[in-house]
């Protein structure tokens, strides 16, 4: 009974998620009518007009291009969320055909158990009292012993497999209870972002209506950064990919990385020179800059004006990877949201045993890394 009326009210509140996810629709094509349409323009030219804007322009879109990828982040928050409503779902249909198959030998079981009780009926135990009382021989009185036996063994079967089939229906309606009260709990969730993504797309609406006659100019230079920001995302992408190739191809020799051998721990110090030289010899990518200071790292691409800055953390026995806190785009900040899509296709990782190659022979596990200034410094201990 619950059930059903859980399932009710989801019904209504599919309903309700449909027309929100319409206008919706609605509101981004009256938003970026020309994102609609699919235009795109060369790299080169949306790059030197976002170069050439003021610094009152660059304040408006930075207000802007924030709000969008708020509105980013609120749109993976719902497909996100969609997607465990799916899942659950596609469990609860499960669950229903197990019920309808349990309920289906529940039923038959009792029905066989009807038929039986009904033989012994008619038999009744004078019957099978006669049986053996009227056994000519041994082996005649153990036969109708046996068959009394069987009769008995099938009615307490019989009774087992029901109480077996009774409690897991029980269990499979207990799981499903859950489930559907999980689904319904899901849709509440999934109203939160598309509600904020709403109010945040009127938001914008009204402060692109508060520039009354730039408004249009203003659609246009957010629609060019975005497109921008769409192929700086996979360009970056090959970058992690290509200097994680790089650094695990073993360019460096024993200069590079400054090793000194102590009694029980090697140190190391790779100057960002160094490793910067590396990667622009062994890549066809824009160029790409890695700058360390005290407790930080700082990835630059010049080009896209693109910098992001973070730190090294260990990641297992030899490895250390690339964690961003913060970031910039054509020095408009990068939410979080934006600087995770940077890292989709995997992490920034250096694999330091790789790195040393041959220049150490025996096996070690990373102790620690610090970036000082200019320069990378890791120590790591031999295991003999």
């Amino acid at each position: 009974m619950r059930g059903k009326q859980i399932g009710k009210k989801i019904g209504k509140q599919i309903g309700i998620l449909a027309m929100v996810a319409i206008i919706l629709m609605s509101l981004t094509y009256n938003l970026f009518p020309n994102m609609a349409s699919g235009e795109v323009k060369p790299i080169t030219e949306i790059k030197e007009k976002l170069e050439g804007i003021s610094e009152e322009e660059k304040k408006i879109l930075k207000e802007l291009f924030t709000i969008r990828q708020e509105i980013y982040e609120k749109e993976k928050e719902e497909a996100r969320i969609s997607g465990e409503i799916n899942i659950l779902e596609k469990d609860i249909d499960k669950i229903r055909i197990g019920i309808d198959e349990k309920q289906k030998d529940y039923d038959d079981n009792l029905q066989l158990l009807k038929q039986v009780l009904q033989l012994y009926q008619r038999g009744g135990p004078a019957s099978y009292l006669e049986i053996l009382l009227g056994a000519k021989d041994l082996r005649t009185f153990l036969n109708g012993l046996n068959l009394i036996k069987d009769i008995s063994r099938n009615v307490d079967e019989l009774l087992t497999s029901l109480e077996e089939d009774k409690k897991n229906l029980q269990d499979e309606k207990a799981i499903l209870d859950s489930q559907m009260i999980q689904l319904e709990q899901k849709m509440i969730d999934l109203q939160r972002p598309i509600e904020e993504k709403l109010a945040l797309k009127l938001k914008m609406e009204e402060y692109l209506a508060n520039l009354q006659e730039e408004k249009e100019d203003y659609e246009e230079q957010l629609k060019d950064l975005e497109q921008l920001w769409g192929e700086c995302k996979l360009l970056f992408s090959n970058i992690v990919s290509e200097m994680t190739r790089i650094v695990g191809e073993g360019h460096f020799k024993d200069e590079d990385l400054n090793l000194s051998f102590g009694l029980f721990r090697i140190n190391g110090l790779i100057h960002e020179d160094t490793f910067n030289r590396i990667i622009k010899e062994h890549s066809n990518l824009p160029e790409t800059n890695i700058h360390f200071s005290q407790d930080q790292v700082q990835i630059q691409v010049p080009d896209w004006k693109l910098v992001l800055s973070g730190n090294f953390i260990l990641e297992g026995d030899t490895s250390i990877r690339f964690v961003v806190k913060e970031g910039t785009f054509y020095g408009l900040p990068l939410e979080e949201t934006s600087l995770e899509e940077l890292f989709e296709q995997g992490p920034l990782f250096i694999d330091l045993k790789d790195m040393a190659g041959d220049m150490v022979t025996i096996d070690f596990y990373l102790h620690d890394v610090d970036t000082l200034e200019d320069n990378l410094k890791f120590t790591i201990i031999p295991v003999f």
